[in-house]
């Protein structure tokens, strides 16, 4: 059964309403928030209400994004939570649509599900005192030296995507489903183009790319990418056992 266009459009009005009432709280420090005379605090709360008052006579897709959506932009908004931008951004996305008539397809909500969960595990990285956890463990999380050659980057590059290859094939996560989205893409690319050789600089310029862009995925090793680039390193010999037993990976250093 189709919703009822004009419900439809009531609860986009009411998302709307409510993303225009929360984005003065996000452009005002939390001192001066608490500083305020209630009025746009309750002004938001009000708009909260009535938005997922409008969800709740829908078909249980709209009201799946209604309840994603709220979350992430009252996260993003009202507490300063960066890590919901983008699920906050895809979830009113989706509501927009509902305007023209589009509803969200089933692959669309389970994105926006992803991403929720992905906002969550790098908000709990980025805020460790709010959780009770520590972001530094006092020790790197690879033992592998940072001095790398352009092989070595190569492969770190190509375990790294061959690992959320098959970390979804497997089960997967919110995380790594979206880091298959959004940072596999440029691994692939980044990998092809290291198959030539390069020099020194344009090695620095794709390593700090690829530590910028995997952060916000690769929580659990982040010193996998912490490398130095240096002129390619000599190393022994693979032996056919060291090519069955390890792959692509390089050879010790001589």
């Amino acid at each position: 059964m189709r919703p009822d266009p004009a419900a439809l459009d009531a609860y986009v009005a009411a998302a709307q309403q409510l993303r225009s009432a929360l984005m003065p709280l996000a452009q005002c420090d939390p001192e001066r928030r608490a500083r305020m005379d209630g009025e746009a605090v309750e002004r938001a709360r009000q708009a909260r209400t009535r938005f997922l008052s409008s969800a709740c006579g829908l078909a249980r897709r709209e009201r799946k994004l209604a309840a994603h959506w709220e979350n992430a932009a009252v996260l993003r908004y009202l507490h300063g939570r960066g890590a919901f931008v983008r699920a906050e951004d895809l979830g009113i996305r989706l509501i927009s649509h509902l305007a023209g008539g589009r509803r969200p397809t089933l692959r669309e909500i389970h994105e926006l599900e992803d991403a929720c969960a992905h906002a969550c595990a790098l908000d709990r990285h980025q805020h460790p005192e709010l959780f009770g956890t520590s972001r530094f463990s006092g020790s790197r999380s690879t033992m592998r030296s940072p001095i790398v050659d352009q092989a070595e980057l190569r492969w770190r590059i190509r375990r790294d995507l061959t690992g959320l290859t098959l970390e979804n094939a497997l089960a997967g996560t919110g995380t790594t489903r979206e880091a298959e989205r959004h940072l596999a893409p440029w691994l692939t690319h980044a990998a092809a183009i290291l198959d030539t050789p390069m020099s020194i600089e344009g090695l620095e310029d794709i390593a700090a790319q690829w530590r910028e862009r995997r952060a916000p995925y690769m929580l659990a090793n982040p010193d996998w990418a912490d490398v130095i680039i240096a002129p390619p390193i000599p190393r022994v010999r693979a032996s056919w056992w060291w090519k069955l037993t390890h792959g692509e990976e390089p050879p010790p250093a001589r």
